[in-house]
């Protein structure tokens, strides 16, 4: 009997990346304690502790005045983003655009922090105002584009990131962002073209995670095992790489690996239900019914309103002889989504042999 499988969590390439680690500035060294100018105090080959402690004595200053001081803010804002302290981050890129409406480089990072901050809409608005003000500067496109992937306007993204590429082609971490967008798309073979680079240029287990990913709806079963192993090799505590490749054994019949790969994933992460509905699909096939059903149950505790873990778990219970309860769970599904087709299709079974 064919079973029903869950795919499981999406894109791994996380999107509250920061934009200066990614694309820096000219490269300048000055010294930390240096007094240094506002152009310069953000761009300090050192840690963001050190843009912090150089801004901030131009800032405190009180020597630099008007769109200098407004530079001085918005590199200090920025390095605040980057240390994840988002309300001194906020309060000085407001002050920056505040002293010079007209500084592209605060609402980029302003934008940024946006796009960090879960809010891509305000991210857009401000990463326009930068497109409009400043449009042969990559920057303004990166944060454009990070926020239209979260708004799910695919196109602009790619438009945008494309845009970044023309002018920094050797930018690895627009070609992931890039990707996923075409992968959102649909567009599987583009979005491997573009891991592809990525991964030439700059090894990271978010992007084998997605190549994984995008090879699997290609059925390239074996690129994305591989892709998966890989992501395991370089972070065995990350359940994405067991989960795919859990994934892929599945469906390849290789349920006996398939199970120990879904056993890894729950123990780093047992809050998936996607998980427990695929290892209870290898288990179920492999016989072992009474472990299958806990499984399934389990997926409906995590998430009762998905109607595929109600359907599996009543396969399940129609095969183990109780009829009754594979109809009532049958039912439940379709009281979730109505006009299911996998529901309806396994009632009309189970009733046709009564």
């Amino acid at each position: 009997m064919r079973r029903q499988t869950a795919l499981l969590s999406g894109p791994a390439l996380g999107l509250a990346f920061v934009l200066g680690a990614a694309l820096p500035a000219a490269a300048q060294s000055p010294a930390a304690a240096q007094i240094v100018s506002p152009d310069q105090c953000g761009e300090l080959k050192a840690p963001p502790g050190a843009w912090i402690a150089a801004c901030s004595q131009i800032i405190d200053g009180g020597q630099v005045l008007g769109p200098d001081l407004a530079k001085a803010y918005a590199h200090r804002g920025h390095a605040f983003t980057v240390l994840r302290n988002l309300p001194r981050a906020g309060e000085d890129l407001n002050n920056a655009i505040k002293l010079d409406p007209a500084l592209a480089i605060a609402y980029v990072n302003r934008a940024n922090l946006y796009n960090v901050a879960g809010r891509p809409d305000r991210a857009m608005i401000d990463a326009n105002r930068a497109v409009e003000l400043a449009p042969n500067m990559p920057h303004p496109y990166f944060v454009r584009g990070a926020a239209a992937i979260k708004l799910k306007n695919n196109d602009l993204a790619i438009s945008d990131f494309t845009e970044v590429l023309r002018m920094r082609p050797n930018f690895a971490q627009v070609y992931g962002l890039r990707g996923l967008a075409y992968h959102n798309q649909g567009d599987d073979v583009r979005a491997v073209a573009d891991y592809d680079e990525r991964l030439n240029r700059e090894p990271e287990i978010g992007t084998y995670l997605n190549r994984g990913d995008a090879r699997r709806n290609l059925k390239n079963y074996t690129g994305a095992s591989d892709d998966y192993s890989e992501a395991i090799r370089l972070a065995p505590a990350n359940p994405g790489g067991w989960k795919g490749r859990g994934f892929i054994r599945m469906m390849t019949q290789d349920f006996k690996g398939s199970v120990a790969d879904f056993d890894e994933a729950i123990k780093l992460d047992p809050s998936e239900a996607g998980v427990y509905m695929n290892r209870g699909s290898s288990l179920a096939m492999l016989g072992e019914k009474a472990r299958a059903l806990a499984d399934y149950e389990m997926a409906i505790k995590i998430d009762p309103t998905h109607p595929l873990h109600h359907v599996s778990r009543a396969m399940l219970l129609a095969e183990m002889g109780k009829r009754a309860d594979a109809i009532a769970g049958l039912k439940k599904a379709l009281a979730i989504a109505p006009n299911f087709p996998p529901a309806l299709e396994q009632l009309k079974k189970i009733e046709a042999k009564s």
